[in-house]
């Protein structure tokens, strides 16, 4: 292809079209690289998101719920089954009493949305040893001042509070959950 031009003089100049060259030649690898690479990422992509246990999945498996089962009841079995399992208490992490043998500031409570009975038992860590150990709480109280069952000495005392819970119906254990607490005797 010849294209023609006039110069300043009124002259025309022949001049030849630019063939495709190198730039045009590296744009299209350019191109066909990125396709390569997009190309080979999903590939990656695609193993990754295998199953990596080996096991095969059923073919004949539906994802979902199963027809005729009522949600509302089904989430409703699965909260009350969570709620058993989980146990609410509060202790007061730093009680403090005025002798080995005078009350102290336990403040512990079994709150009202617990819906099950609590026994209490504290343990000093060093030795091992039940220092207290309460009667069943039911849902809704407290305890807020109370002696020992063990006379301690004057100190600072590393305490391990256990929550023993049982179902309010049958008072049959259901587990336990512990607190670590300081408790203090000042003489």
């Amino acid at each position: 292809m010849e294209t023609r031009e006039l110069t300043q003089g009124g002259e025309a100049v022949s001049t030849k079209a630019a063939k495709p060259g190198k730039k045009d030649k590296k744009g299209k690898l350019l191109i066909l690289l990125l396709l390569l690479l997009l190309l080979l990422a999903g590939a990656v992509i695609y193993y990754l998101l295998q199953n990596k246990s080996g096991m095969e999945l059923d073919d004949n498996a539906t994802i979902g719920i199963m027809p005729g089962i009522d949600i509302a009841q089904r989430q409703a079995e699965l909260q009350a089954q969570l709620d058993e399992g989980m146990i609410a208490f509060s202790i007061n992490t730093n009680p403090v009493f005025a002798s080995g043998s005078a009350e102290g500031n336990l403040m512990i409570e079994n709150p009202g949305n617990n819906a099950k009975l609590i026994v209490v038992e504290l343990y000093a860590d060093e030795t091992g040893e039940l220092i207290y150990k309460s009667k069943a709480l039911p849902a809704g109280s407290y305890i807020e001042k109370t002696s020992l069952d063990k006379v301690l000495e004057p100190g600072e005392y590393a305490v391990t509070a256990y929550f023993n819970a049982y179902r309010e119906s049958d008072q049959s254990y259901i587990g336990q959950a512990g607190a670590a607490i300081k408790l203090t005797v000042l003489s």
